[in-house]
C-alpha cells in the first residue's frame, strides 16, 4: 500500500517521527471537536516524546457557539502508523488513545507528489515544501457537514478573517485552499537526495548533479525524463537510464522555452525530483546610464525624488532576434480568436500586497517600454503617484482618464466645465517644483462625445518588438488604492487590453482632450 511505500527507509527518506498540526473546531454547547484541518508531517530527527502543546494563547473566537483551536505533538513512527490506519479503516483520529474529532465519512485518495514550483495552490498548507517536492496521502471532506456556516459564499469575509488569525500562529494559509478544510494530510517530504541542474552549451540539453542521501551505499534504479515545449509543442524529449554517478549531461536536442525534467525510481516507481522552468540563455548588458540628477515631484506638500536612468542606450547593439521570439509573438492571434469566442479573459491573482507601493514597484520593474495608464478616476495626483516613479528616461508614459457625473461627485466638480477640470489637473501638473526631468509623459481625457466611456482600470505595459505586453487589472481606481478591497491581478491575455486602450487613445488625440504634454 502506499503509505508502507512511503514510509519504508530509503524509497524517498528515513523517517523517524511525525510532526502534527491540529486545527480543531470546538462547539461550546456540548464539548463537541471537530476537524478543522490537520497535517501530519514525518520527519527524520529521532522521536524523543509527544510534547503536546497548544501553540495558540486562547482559542481563536469564530461565534458565540464555535472557536478555533490549534494543537501541535509528535508521534512515534509506530504511532503514527496506527493513527493512520485506524483513520483509513474507522474514520477516526486519535490523540492521546482517545477519539478527539468528529467528521463525516472521509475520502481517501491515493497518493499525490506534490512538487515544489511557485504557485502550487496546496504548498500554501504543507509545511517546507522545497527542494524535491513530497508525496501526501490525503482524506478528503467532501460533504463539509461540520463546516458548512463557514464555507458560505456569503461568510466568505468572516472565514478570511479567521484563516489570517490561524497564520498568526502557524505558516498555514487556507485561503487559497479553502476545498481543503476539513481535511487530513500526511505529508511525506522527498530528502533521499538533492539535485539541481544547468543547460549545456551547446543549448541541446542539460548538465545534472546528484547529492545522496549519506544512508544510500549504493544509488537505486532510475529513470531520466527531459522535456522542453514551446506553443504546447515537445522540441525535444527523452527519457534515459540514470548512471548512478553525481554527473549526467542529457541531450535532447533543444532546450529553449519551458523545461521539465522528472526523476524516477523505478522500483518502486516514484518521482524523487522535478524541474520547470527555463534556462537563462543570456544577459541583456547594454545597461542605461544612471543620470546625476534624479526626477523631482511633489505629491501632497512632499517632495519626491526619483533616479532615472538615461534612456541613451547602445543603439549599435539591437536586440539578437531568434525562432523562439517569432513563435511566442505570434501566439497572440491564437489567444485573439479563442477570446473572441469566449467573451473573456482568463485571469490568475499576482501575490501583491495591494496599494501604491507596489504599483510604484511594479511600475520600476516593468517599464522598459513605456507604462499606459486607464481609469476613469484617474487625476494629476494618481500619476504623480504612479507613473512618475517610472526609472527608464524618456520611455513614453500614458494616460487616460474620464470626467463625467461621477467623476464630477468624487471630485466636487460640480458646476465646473470640462475646461475648468482640464485647468485644474493640469494646474497640478505644471507645479515649479517640479523639474520633470527625463520624463515623456501625455494625459489624456474622455468626456462627452470624445471618445467612449470606460469602467475598467489597467496598468499596462506595452510590447516591444520581441516582448509581449503586460496588462494588469487594478481592481479600483487609483484614488482609493490602498484604502478599500482591491484585487491586483495579471491579465493572461493582455494584447486585446493594449489594443483597446491604443483605440481610444488615438480617439482622444484632439485639443478638447489633452490634459498635458511633456515635452510640449
Amino acid at each position: 500500500m502506499d503509505y508502507n511505500i512511503l514510509t519504508t527507509d530509503g524509497n524517498i527518506a528515513f523517517y523517524k517521527s511525525c510532526e502534527v498540526t491540529e486545527l480543531f473546531l470546538y462547539r461550546k454547547a456540548d464539548n463537541a471537536i471537530f476537524n478543522f484541518f490537520t497535517i501530519a508531517v514525518f520527519e527524520e530527527k529521532p522521536f524523543t516524546a509527544t510534547n503536546e502543546t497548544f501553540l495558540s494563547n486562547k482559542p481563536i473566537k469564530v461565534n458565540d457557539e464555535y472557536s478555533i483551536g490549534i494543537k501541535r505533538f509528535w508521534l512515534s513512527m509506530q504511532d503514527a502508523d496506527n493513527n493512520f490506519q485506524i483513520l483509513k479503516t474507522q474514520n477516526k483520529w486519535k490523540t492521546d488513545g482517545s477519539n478527539a474529532s468528529q467528521f463525516p465519512q472521509l475520502k481517501f485518495l491515493p497518493k499525490q507528489f506534490i512538487p515544489s514550483i511557485e504557485g502550487n495552490r496546496i504548498n500554501n498548507i504543507l509545511k517546507n515544501n522545497f527542494n524535491n517536492g513530497s508525496y501526501i496521502l490525503e482524506f478528503f471532506d467532501e460533504s463539509k457537514d461540520n463546516l458548512d456556516f463557514l464555507l458560505k459564499v456569503e461568510t466568505i469575509n468572516k472565514l478570511n478573517e479567521l484563516i489570517g488569525k490561524i497564520k498568526q500562529t502557524v505558516p498555514i494559509d487556507l485561503s487559497v485552499v479553502r476545498d481543503r478544510i476539513g481535511n487530513f494530510i500526511f505529508q511525506f517530504p522527498v530528502t533521499i537526495l538533492e539535485t539541481n541542474s544547468t543547460a549545456l552549451k551547446t543549448w541541446d540539453g542539460v548538465d545534472l548533479n546528484f547529492s545522496w542521501h549519506t544512508s544510500i551505499q549504493t544509488p537505486p534504479d532510475c529513470l531520466l525524463q527531459v522535456e522542453s515545449t514551446i506553443d504546447k509543442n515537445y522540441m525535444g524529449s527523452i527519457i534515459v537510464d540514470y548512471n548512478k554517478t553525481q554527473n549526467q549531461k542529457v541531450n535532447i536536442g533543444n532546450l529553449d522555452q519551458i523545461n521539465d525534467i522528472k526523476f524516477w525510481r523505478k522500483e518502486p516507481s516514484l518521482i524523487l525530483s522535478t524541474f520547470h522552468g527555463t534556462y537563462i540563455r543570456e544577459f541583456d548588458f547594454r545597461m542605461g546610464i544612471i543620470n546625476p540628477e534624479p526626477r523631482l515631484f511633489e505629491v501632497a506638500g512632499n517632495m519626491v525624488e526619483v533616479q532615472i536612468i538615461s534612456g541613451d542606450r547602445d543603439k549599435k547593439k539591437p536586440e539578437k532576434t531568434n525562432y523562439t521570439n517569432y513563435i511566442s509573438n505570434n501566439l497572440y492571434d491564437a489567444e485573439k480568436k479563442q477570446l473572441e469566442k469566449s467573451l473573456s479573459f482568463k485571469q490568475y491573482k499576482k501575490g501583491l500586497n495591494g496599494g501604491l507601493n507596489d504599483l510604484q514597484k511594479l511600475i520600476k520593474q516593468k517599464d522598459e517600454n513605456g507604462v499606459f495608464l486607464w481609469d476613469p478616476f484617474l487625476s494629476s495626483t494618481d500619476i504623480l503617484q504612479t507613473l512618475y516613479y517610472s526609472a527608464k528616461g524618456g520611455v513614453p508614459l500614458k494616460a487616460i482618464g474620464s470626467v463625467n457625473d461621477a467623476v464630477k461627485n468624487v471630485y466636487h466638480f460640480k458646476g465646473k466645465s470640462i475646461a475648468d477640470v482640464i485647468a485644474d489637473y493640469k494646474a497640478i501638473l505644471e507645479n515649479p517644483n517640479n523639474n520633470n526631468h527625463h520624463l515623456n509623459l501625455e494625459f489624456r481625457i474622455q468626456h462627452g462625445s470624445f471618445g467612449w466611456a470606460f469602467h475598467d482600470r489597467f496598468l499596462i505595459f506595452p510590447s516591444s518588438e520581441l516582448r509581449r505586453s503586460q496588462v494588469y487589472s487594478l481592481g479600483t481606481s487609483l484614488n482609493s488604492y490602498g484604502k478599500s478591497h482591491h484585487i491586483l491581478h495579471e491579465v493572461s491575455h493582455p494584447q486585446p487590453v493594449v489594443d483597446a486602450f491604443n483605440e481610444l487613445w488615438d480617439e482622444l488625440n484632439k485639443p478638447e482632450s489633452i490634459v498635458w504634454k511633456f515635452p510640449k
